[in-house]
């Protein structure tokens, strides 16, 4: 079955007027103001991601064959303590050997956090600075893109210059790609490393593969 986005409740937030903030409309060719730098004034705004990784996780158990486990302590293990403070988190993995599994952490900012494969990271949103101006739909756009990417089996690892990534879109074209060192990777990067590069290792290329459908999805 396609993933389709749940209805979520859009957070009403509104300015000292009381008119609702149109959020990723705001700076023009100018830019934001200076004094909007480094200001979180309405984290609120990103409450709908929540339902949304909900219903994404959702997706994947009933179209692939695929299970969930709790996975607070391993995400909390692996994120290091950095960012904000995780509720709960799981971690989805297919029956494939060679598919990447994803651990999706849900925070109090509220956001999510990601883990795909063995070291690619997503934090959702990245900013929610009121200078980025960055609106819920856009950010979860992203997250539902990357899930789905994984699913697909176009999530490239390689252990060439750190850890790097490719994300490949549905034709195959590479639509986003990088890599980190130990040090970007936060507190405990240099275990997290050595960690994934084993894993990578112990695998035949960097490609993970799909995930296999589920015998009864509808």
């Amino acid at each position: 079955m396609p993933y389709a986005r749940p209805a979520v409740v859009t957070p009403r937030i509104v300015d000292a007027d009381g008119s609702p903030i149109a959020f990723g409309e705001r700076w023009g060719m100018d830019g934001p103001p200076e004094e909007t730098y480094s200001v979180d004034a309405h984290p609120e705004r990103f409450a709908p991601l929540h339902p949304i990784a909900d219903a994404l996780v959702a997706h994947l158990v009933t179209t692939f064959d695929a299970s969930t486990t709790d996975a607070l302590d391993e995400a909390t293990s692996w994120f290091g303590g950095d960012g904000p403070r995780l509720l709960r988190a799981v971690r989805v993995e297919a029956t494939a050997r060679d598919a990447a599994a994803l651990t999706i952490a849900w925070t109090d900012y509220p956001g999510i956090r990601l883990r795909a494969g063995a070291a690619h990271e997503g934090l959702y949103p990245v900013c929610g600075c009121e200078a980025c101006d960055e609106p819920w739909e856009r950010v979860a756009d992203d997250l539902e893109e990357l899930v789905l990417a994984v699913a697909d089996g176009r999530l490239q690892e390689s252990t060439d210059r750190g850890i790097g990534y490719a994300i490949e879109d549905a034709d195959g074209a590479v639509r986003a790609s990088g890599w980190g060192s130990a040090r970007s990777m936060g507190a405990g990067g240099r275990a997290r490393r050595r960690a994934a590069r084993a894993l990578l290792a112990a695998r035949d290329g960097a490609r993970w593969l799909p995930w296999p459908p589920r015998s009864d999805a509808r």
